[in-house]
């Protein structure tokens, strides 16, 4: 009995010590568990401040949202020199972007997993994932402890030491490729390294707690913002790389564009002087939603705050060239547009100038014409378009070029549809009237060019009015009608220009339609022809007569008139 109790009160002291030493080492490993965890930061962007100012100046110019207007009738057409073309200014960015509007938490705050601070609804657009920027992180004895490049969209997990304030700043330039300027031992970046670009900035502090803090950055833009959209749907081409634009003041065109040394630890600029760049082609951002290379944002970035007069802020074209449906390129003189309103850059703020280039056209008794026929390309988003040259029509292209009255596509059925007006921007063309054309008169000169053995050429040609001026980036200053036949309801070619041995035999004849309709089967239409047999040649005149809608012909669009 003795050796039964001594025995059990062995197992229950065994028991005892086991549960003591269990509960210590249960202990112990909770407590290194939570030692080695410490503070873990979170870190994500949550976007871009934006400022929007009051009052902004629209003298001159039509308000308008960043979204493409489709018509155009009550905007005024303004020329550009070479050009034509529709011009907006508007005060956000011009490139679509997503904003946050609920409840954005301010960059001087951290919000922890346990004790969330406060926070207050602000504006903002979001940031590309991807864009790099540097994160600088301080320990409450001003010594670094962190300073990396971070990535927009990938959260770094940065260890710290819990219970400890921290400062951070934030820097960035809004880029996704290249290097992000490290600042040097003084805290400052140089100059040479922000010139023309998107000084993103944002700092504050937090107090880390035990386990997961969030740290969510809004960026502040430190510079004023401002964009030209290039548009050349109009011009039925793309924009070639070597295209340059630049932002200038005054009679002078001295540059808009100021710059400085940027200290990263106060935020501030100093040594701040002009400076003079130019965006390229391929350094302009494409926007989306448009055939690739026809629009396209030019960004400049400046720290002049000063206020410039009406018509003294403008924007200069150093190179315009435009790549055609062709290959070849068009090379227009270098416009400049002064905008019509006064205009004062703010910090943070983004100013856009929509500039939407137009074909010019020709000025013939006071009609202005089209350069080159209508063709129809569905290949294209825009497919109404301008043909590249005034050339003639042929059998190849009888589906694209030759159109019945009226259709809305080249061989569709007849109807009441101009399709001049569906070239872009929509509104800007439309077809020809037959009164228009009388008023022309018979052509000012002829056009012959006649192949070594076959094949030949003919065109009619009117001279500009004489306050036309030339314009050196298109084919011929005048207003060229090709000869090109026509396509007859059986859908074969007739009239196609056609010679052999030097134009001792040839013949073509020139077909065209007017907007003006007879009756329910024909339509008047432009018409003349050319005969040549050895010495006796013959070239007819132009004549308006009633032709089958059903047959298909070229069509001349005219600009659309616009009363402002």
């Amino acid at each position: 009995m003795l050796l039964k109790n001594i025995t059990t009160k062995f197992i229950c002291l065994f028991m005892a010590w086991g549960i003591v030493m269990c509960i210590t080492s249960c202990s112990s490993k909770d407590e290194q568990v939570l030692s080695d965890k410490g503070a873990v930061l979170n870190v994500g962007v949550k976007g871009i401040e934006e400022i929007i100012v009051a009052g902004t100046s629209t003298q001159g110019s039509i308000k308008s949202s960043s979204r493409e207007k489709t018509a155009v009738l009550n905007q005024p057409i303004i020329s550009l020199g070479d050009v034509d073309a529709l011009v907006d200014f508007e005060e956000g960015s011009t490139l679509q972007t997503a904003t946050i509007t609920n409840n954005i938490q301010s960059t001087d705050t951290v919000q922890t997993a346990k004790a969330a601070s406060g926070s207050r609804a602000a504006t903002a657009s979001l940031m590309d994932t991807g864009v790099k920027f540097r994160l600088l992180i301080y320990d409450n004895t001003n010594t670094q402890i962190f300073n990396q490049v971070a990535t927009s969209g990938v959260n770094p997990q940065i260890q710290l030491v819990a219970y400890k304030n921290y400062t951070w700043y934030a820097f960035s330039l809004n880029e996704k490729n290249g290097t992000v300027p490290n600042m040097g031992s003084n805290g400052v970046i140089a100059r040479s390294g922000l010139e023309n670009k998107d000084v993103l900035y944002a700092s504050g502090s937090f107090n880390a707690v035990d386990g997961p803090n969030y740290l969510d950055i809004i960026f502040k833009r430190m510079t004023a913002r401002m964009q030209v959209k290039l548009n050349v749907r109009g011009l039925f081409g793309t924009i070639e790389n070597n295209t340059s634009i630049t932002l200038v003041k005054n009679s002078t065109n001295t540059t808009v564009l100021k710059m400085g040394d940027f200290n990263v630890l106060t935020g501030q600029f100093t040594q701040i002087v002009d400076v003079n760049k130019a965006v390229l082609g391929p350094d302009m951002v494409e926007e989306s939603g448009n055939p690739t290379g026809t629009v396209k944002v030019a960004n400049f970035y400046t720290l002049n705050t000063d206020a410039i007069n009406a018509n003294n802020f403008k924007i200069k074209f150093n190179t315009l060239k435009i790549n055609l449906d062709d290959t070849r390129i068009r090379t227009f003189a270098p416009p400049l547009y002064p905008y019509p309103g006064a205009y004062t850059p703010t910090i943070g703020s983004t100013y856009a100038l929509n500039i939407r280039l137009i074909e010019s056209p020709v000025k013939v008794k006071g009609v202005l014409w089209a350069r080159s026929n209508l063709i129809y390309n569905s290949s294209h988003v825009d497919s109404y378009r301008l043909k590249s040259n005034p050339g003639g029509s042929t059998s190849a292209t009888k589906d694209t070029e030759f159109w019945n009255w009226k259709s809305s596509t080249p061989n569709s059925a007849t109807s009441n549809v101009d399709p001049c007006v569906s070239v872009y921007p929509a509104g800007t063309w439309r077809m020809s009237t037959k009164a228009e054309w009388e008023s022309i008169g018979q052509p000012d000169d002829k056009q012959e060019v006649l192949g070594l053995f076959w094949g030949a050429q003919y065109a009619y040609i009117w001279q500009r009015d004489s306050d036309n001026p030339a314009n050196s980036a298109y084919d011929d200053n005048n207003l060229v009608l090709s000869f090109g036949g026509y396509r007859t309801t059986g859908g074969s070619v007739s009239g196609s220009p056609a010679g052999i041995a030097l134009g001792a035999i040839a013949a073509g004849e020139c077909h065209y339609w007017t907007s003006d309709n007879t009756n329910t089967t024909t339509a008047y239409a432009v018409k003349s022809s050319f005969t040549r047999f050895a010495w006796l040649f013959s070239w007819g005149s132009v004549t308006y007569p009633n032709l089958n809608k059903s047959e298909g012909r070229n069509i001349r669009c005219v600009r659309q008139i616009v009363n402002n």
